[in-house]
């Protein structure tokens, strides 16, 4: 632990207000997890090698069973896990508007891979030392799966820089995911981000944890040429900045929309809805 104050062994020994907000978190991350793991399933057969195909595959078994096992631990929190896993419907979901619906090209999965994949491990990172013990022994096993995911996405990100044609087509893709994924962890002030780190359940508030991410996914992108962060003299910065509008605290998105048609059937499993087994 990073503090001496008392470690919470339950979601029942939390306050109200932060029971709700660890409960939001965690679905969004769940969401996301399960949403990224389709993702990378539409590319086992379409990648540009075998051996691509193969990292897709276990990247996607990665995330599904990332997003069970928090899926899991929201029965805690009053939710139906398999209502969330099989029920809902496109509006109740808590995950990035970059994954709404499929990609078409391998640069597009590459900004999921690199950016998304990244900002959801950042997230992760900050519960590392929870005060809220039961999830400490989940992230430190995802966090080891988590390495091969970064390792993947920066070694495509350099391998297509390498070529003119390459430097067009990321810039593209990630310049098209760069807004959702900035916007992920909330605005500055964001109500759940800020409530969970005066408590000590996550290790840092939405400024802090985005200026990770930053420092994370920064030198990569300067390096392949995409001017999508910058360093100053305070770290890694993005010039953009997201229109919080519209925003969603709870679904870490703008307020409306959801995963499309064809990806809502099969995040939920529909066409072997008769198959499910509890």
């Amino acid at each position: 632990m990073s503090d001496t104050k008392t470690a919470y062994k339950s979601a029942s020994e939390l306050s109200e207000e932060t029971r709700n907000a660890l409960g939001a978190l965690l679905l969004a991350l769940a969401d996301n997890k399960r949403l990224l793991g389709i993702r990378y399933s539409d590319w086992i057969l379409g990648a540009p090698s075998v051996e691509a195909g193969i990292a897709c595959s276990a990247m996607a078994q990665d995330e599904w069973g990332h997003g069970r096992i928090v899926y899991s631990m929201l029965k805690d929190f009053g939710f139906d896990p398999h209502h969330l896993e099989h029920e809902r419907e496109a509006e109740e979901y808590h995950s990035a508007g970059v994954l709404d619906s499929d990609g078409t090209s391998w640069p597009e999965l590459i900004a999921l891979n690199f950016l998304l994949d990244t900002a959801l491990t950042v997230q992760f990172e900050t519960l590392h030392e929870s005060r809220f013990e039961p999830i400490h022994y989940k992230v430190r096993k995802l966090l080891d799966e988590e390495r091969f995911h970064f390792e993947h996405g920066r070694g495509w990100t350099a391998r297509l820089a390498e070529t003119e044609a390459g430097r067009e087509a990321l810039a593209e893709a990630f310049g098209n995911a760069w807004t959702s994924c900035l916007a992920w962890f909330g605005p500055d002030d964001d109500a759940i981000a800020t409530v969970l780190a005066t408590e000590g359940i996550v290790s840092g508030d939405a400024a802090a944890t985005r200026g990770r991410w930053l420092a994370r996914v920064g030198p990569v992108l300067s390096a392949a040429g995409m001017d999508l962060a910058r360093e100053d003299a305070d770290g890694w910065v993005s010039d953009a900045e997201p229109n919080w509008s519209a925003w969603s605290t709870e679904r870490r998105r703008v307020s409306t929309g959801g995963p499309d048609e064809d990806t809502l059937a099969r995040v939920r499993g529909d066409r072997n809805r008769s198959l499910l087994i509890d």
